[in-house]
């Protein structure tokens, strides 16, 4: 049996003081009992290291407002309120709680909990309109995380054969695609912003440690970077196989070849003449396994047919940061969610969804979201901004300004920054264990379409008030 593949996380403080959800206030008439420093399990109140008679600030970050401490101070002189500043952080999409979380997960490599309770919305555009099952739950045995029963969460990059041939001798006569195991499904993607060497050097040590890989847009120079510091990889820790030059038509040529040879996969832009372009990719190394990246918008069940069709092994689709299509033309723009399951379920159609590998990015802000895409129909899914939150990124957008970073990612040492991620991505798995255990599934692959183990909320409408307002509706799907 192979080796059982684990992520060691180490907890890594933040650089910086992070923004907490609460804000609590000591009163003068505080008696330094400390009781409040035995209650909360959040390590919130301590006693002061050089004088152990007094307790010292709060650390408000850490506070979940389970109000544990509120109750058992016997002088009542503990406040809690809501932070100043902590609705202030990211949008609507990336919210406070999704920084916050992703914060914490990078700090401890913990699954988060909060000591409030979840209080809702329990449903909302997207991810959030859907629920994975979990009726196997009272089953411990199925318990990945602890050991008592292997989960698998290794995926295979590249095209599937639906059958094998023999010969007469018994020996392979099939021709056998190349193929790329990662034992997780999570790659890296391209940043959005934050593109500085510290920062791609912490992100390529986490994904030479995780054993999966990260894609690098070539015209940023990072590469090239590595390719003239060789005395400096092995100290960096991280190899040319893990990465993922990112190739468009104007670039191939200025684009040092040997990397091609070197990386064993590569990932062109969806263009006008994109299969000559693979064609000159495969002609240099025969053996590299092409990605094209297709934007979510209109007809893309369609140019993912044609690629497929064509030979392509693998077809990353990306939507905007917020998971919404980048390029359509409808009034309301389809999300990640009803995005996936259309092209996932039109290549069933067609029977050839195993002749490719599907890449999805683009709002991916949890680790429940790689699960729920995967059940929307990906085979894997790439991840960027909640590296930056690892590396406590608040999403304040000042760089895209051109303005001063609060947490100067630029200053980031880049193996603080890879233990962050490494934390960040061991909790995400660990989520995707408990996820898989609660369905008694023992692999992520068979989790692919899985649509019935999920509950979709639009469904639920449907099957709830089509009846009730059945002349409504039928009146309405007339016109």
């Amino acid at each position: 049996m192979p080796k059982k593949y684990s992520i060691d996380t180490i907890p890594t403080p933040p650089r910086h003081t992070p923004i907490g959800k609460f804000e609590i206030e000591r009163g003068a008439d505080c008696i330094n009992c400390g009781r409040c420093a035995i209650v909360c399990i959040y390590e919130v109140h301590k006693r002061q290291e050089e004088d152990l008679r007094s307790m010292a600030e709060p650390v408000v970050y850490r506070c979940k407002g389970c109000f544990s401490c509120i109750q058992e101070c016997p002088r009542a002189t503990l406040t809690i309120r809501d932070g100043t500043d902590y609705s202030r952080l990211g949008d609507s999409y990336w919210t406070p709680e999704i920084i916050n979380t992703n914060w914490y997960q990078a700090e401890t490599g913990k699954i988060p909990v909060s000591g409030a309770g979840y209080r809702g919305p329990f449903s909302g555009e997207g991810f959030d309109s859907m629920w994975t099952d979990m009726s196997e739950i009272v089953r411990p045995t199925r318990d990945g995380i602890h050991g008592r029963e292997y989960i698998s969460t290794v995926v295979e990059i590249g095209r599937k054969l639906p059958a094998i041939k023999f010969d007469s001798h018994g020996e392979i006569v099939s021709h056998i695609p190349p193929t790329i195991n990662v034992p997780l499904p999570i790659i890296f993607d391209t940043l959005p912003f934050g593109r500085f060497e510290n920062v791609y050097g912490a992100m390529a040590m986490a994904a030479s440690y995780l054993d999966t890989f990260m894609i690098v847009d070539a015209r940023e120079g990072f590469m090239g970077e590595g390719q003239k510091a060789k005395g400096k990889r092995q100290k960096a820790r991280w190899e040319e196989s893990h990465l993922i030059p990112y190739i468009t038509q104007p670039t191939l040529h200025s684009f040092d070849v040997d990397w091609i040879n070197a990386c064993k996969m590569v990932e062109l832009e969806y263009e006008e003449d994109v299969l000559g372009v693979v064609n000159e990719v495969k002609t240099l190394n025969p053996g590299t396994i092409i990605s094209v990246r297709v934007p979510f918008g209109d007809n893309v069940a369609g140019t993912v047919e044609e690629l497929t069709y064509a030979g392509i092994e693998v077809i990353h689709l990306y939507a905007d940061l917020n998971g919404k299509a980048v390029n359509q033309t409808r009034k309301k723009s389809l999300l990640i969610k009803d995005m996936t399951q259309n092209v996932h379920r039109h290549l069933v159609d067609l029977k050839i969804r195993d002749d490719v590998t599907l890449i999805v990015s683009g709002g991916i802000a949890m680790a429940e979201h790689v699960a729920k895409a995967i059940i929307g129909g990906a085979d894997l899914t790439a991840i960027d901004l909640p590296l930056l939150f690892a590396l406590e990124c608040r999403y304040c957008k000042n760089c895209q300004e051109d303005l001063a970073c609060p947490v100067e990612l630029k200053d980031v040492n880049s193996e603080w920054g890879a233990q962050r991620m490494i934390n960040l991505i061991g909790a995400w798995r660990n989520q995707l264990l408990e996820i898989l255990g609660a369905m008694g599934l023992r692999e992520v692959r068979r989790l692919r379409g899985e649509v019935g183990r999920a509950i979709f909320l639009e469904n639920i409408e449907k099957n709830t008030f089509d009846k009730v307002f059945a002349r409504e509706v039928s009146h309405d799907a007339n016109g």
